[in-house]
This record gives structure tokens, C-alpha cells and sequence, in this order.
């Protein structure tokens, strides 16, 4: 096996539904890891080429760039309820910055295959992962890329099947959101109207609110199997169909009370979205309503047309050279 500091890896590193990164899964003492590794930052730890004016302003990237990952991952790790999976370790080798995290022996689940289970089921895990979020959004921090890549199901130990989050790389602090014109990275499908605005240079205020408009669009997957309803003549997207003012369309088919939740999560005023400790209490109460209906009045027949496998683990790139070790979880 090839070494990476600490960690063995296994296998070879790639760049599948990753972003700016590439990823992999390593051991270490006998436990098995993701690991990825950050292709957008560099360290210019072997640079004899740059001027010192230019090397100093690399190496001030470098540091801002560790501040905001240190930051997100301290709140990530101080706040989660254990279903948003924690980082373990965030640490460079050389020029390449790392993040390790336990790995997840995930479901090879989709979309599709969620939307099939009983609504009762389904609103169990919807409500595991709203309390997911509502625990990051406890520590003010927006994961801004929630969708099925980033939902991984898994099974206990005792064989029921629960829903753990990842892929926080996209996510920032409330406190210090990107400014107007600024590059916000996820996936369209489930931008929320005011990210959009955002990426159209308009001044609004990035607020948690973003992932509840995010699990509405997705929630409106698992229960009824395809993405909430609106003009697709002048919209690609529920988020940009929502900031030109287009009320997105719940389907009808789904009982009164998730209907009237998932409504309210894709309002286009962020205000007006419930919190998702909100969301979480609404799910949790709405199991007899749910386990009531016919397991088949719920969903769009057709297989969905956004499917996506949430098969995503973790990854990295190999180098055995000295290691910058920013912080283990007992560190914070």
C-alpha cells in the first residue's frame, strides 16, 4: 500500500462527483478511511521560481485558506450530532492539503430507491437528516451543497438503516458568506433563489435558510420521487425558477401535512422557511398521517429524471514527505 503520513491508501485516487478535489480511502490503526485531497489550493512549499512578493502572497492564500477549513471543521466537529460526519483530521504534506474522515459503508442508494419505502420510512430518514442540519446550523454553519451525492444511507448495527451527511467543503459560516458575484459552489438542482441572486451579483443575506429551500427540493425527491414543479420555459432550476419569482408547484398526491411543510421549505422568502429543528419537530408528528396512505399515492410513477446514486465516500493523493498536522478532533 502506498503511504500518505499516517495513512495507507487503498487503491487509486479519483476524481468521480468531486468537485475541486480528488479522493480515496486509506487505513489507519486498522480503521478504514476517506481521505481527500484539495487539487485548487497548493502550498508553495518547493517553489524557487516565485518572487518574494509573489511567494509571500501565495503562502498569505495558503493561510486564509487554513482559517476558513479550520474554522468550518471546528464547528463542524463541535456541533454535529454524529450523522453529520465528522472530519478527522485536516493536515498538509508538502504542498497538498488533506482531510480524513471515518469511512461511510454506505447503501448503494439513489433517489429512486429511496422514494420506493414506505412513507413512514421515508419520513423517518428525512427527519434523521433535518436534525443532521438543524445540529450544524446550531454552530451557524450553512453546508450550502446538500443533495443525494452528499446523503449517504447506511445500516446499524441492530440492521435499521439511518442517513448520514457529508461533503462540508462547500459550506461556509453565516458569519462570513461569499460576497455578491462570488463563486458558490454545489449543485443548481438545489440552489436556493437567494444563492442564485447571489451568483447574479444582487446583494442578499446567505442565511442557513439556504439548506432548508436545498431539503425541501430534495425531500420532494424522496417522497414523491421527481423535483417540485415550475416553468421550465423561462427556468432550469427550483432556485432560479423561485428568485424570478415562480411559486414552485408540491405535488398534490402527497399528504396534507408534508405537503404543507415542503411548501413552506421552498418559499422564496428565506424568512418565511421554517428552521430545520422545525422541520425535524414537523416530520417526527406526521407519522400516523404519513403510515395512513397507500404506499403508492405518494410518488411519480416514472423512474426520476434527476436519479443520483449516493455512493460517495471519500479520497486523496499520495505523498510521503513531511506532514503539517493542523488539528484531530481532540484537538478542539
Amino acid at each position: 500500500m502506498e503511504k500518505l503520513g499516517n495513512y495507507n491508501l487503498i487503491g487509486s485516487l479519483t476524481n468521480q462527483n468531486a468537485g475541486y478535489s480528488v479522493w480515496g480511502f486509506a487505513k489507519k490503526d486498522g480503521k478504514d478511511y476517506f481521505v481527500k485531497e484539495f487539487v485548487d489550493q497548493k502550498y508553495p512549499a518547493n517553489d524557487t521560481v516565485s518572487s518574494p512578493e509573489r511567494l509571500a502572497k501565495k503562502i498569505k492564500a495558503c493561510e486564509l485558506f487554513e482559517q476558513r477549513k479550520k474554522a468550518l471543521y471546528q464547528k463542524l466537529n463541535e456541533n454535529s450530532d454524529g450523522n453529520a460526519v465528522r472530519v478527522e483530521e485536516f493536515f498538509r504534506i508538502e504542498s497538498k492539503y488533506y482531510i480524513s474522515m471515518r469511512k461511510i459503508n454506505s447503501l448503494n442508494w439513489g433517489v429512486d430507491d429511496v422514494a420506493k419505502l414506505p412513507l413512514g420510512e421515508i419520513r423517518r430518514l428525512c427527519a434523521i437528516i433535518a436534525h443532521g442540519v438543524a445540529s450544524l446550523h446550531k454552530g451557524h454553519l450553512i453546508h450550502a451543497d446538500l443533495k443525494p451525492d452528499n446523503i449517504l444511507f447506511m445500516k446499524t448495527s441492530k440492521g435499521y438503516t439511518t442517513a448520514k451527511i457529508i461533503d462540508f467543503d462547500s459550506g461556509f459560516l453565516e458569519s462570513a458568506p461569499p460576497g455578491p458575484g462570488e463563486t458558490i459552489v454545489g449543485d443548481f438542482h438545489y440552489f436556493s433563489p437567494e444563492a442564485c441572486k447571489s451568483i447574479w451579483g444582487e446583494e442578499v443575506k446567505l442565511t442557513c435558510k439556504m439548506d432548508i429551500f436545498a431539503l425541501g427540493v430534495l425531500f420532494h425527491q424522496y417522497f414523491y420521487g421527481n423535483l417540485p414543479e415550475f416553468n421550465t420555459k423561462v427556468s432550469s432550476y427550483s432556485g432560479e425558477a423561485a428568485a424570478k419569482g415562480d411559486i414552485l408547484k408540491v405535488s398534490s398526491t402527497l399528504p396534507d401535512d408534508i405537503r404543507k411543510l415542503l411548501t413552506k421549505m421552498l418559499d422564496n422568502d428565506p424568512e418565511k422557511r421554517p428552521t430545520a429543528m422545525e422541520v425535524y419537530n414537523s416530520l417526527r408528528g406526521i407519522g400516523t398521517a404519513i403510515d395512513s396512505v397507500s404506499d403508492k399515492t405518494h410518488r411519480n410513477t416514472p423512474t426520476p429524471k434527476h436519479e443520483v446514486v449516493a455512493d460517495k465516500k471519500t479520497v486523496i493523493e499520495n505523498s510521503t514527505t513531511k506532514e503539517n498536522l493542523f488539528f484531530r478532533p481532540g484537538d478542539l
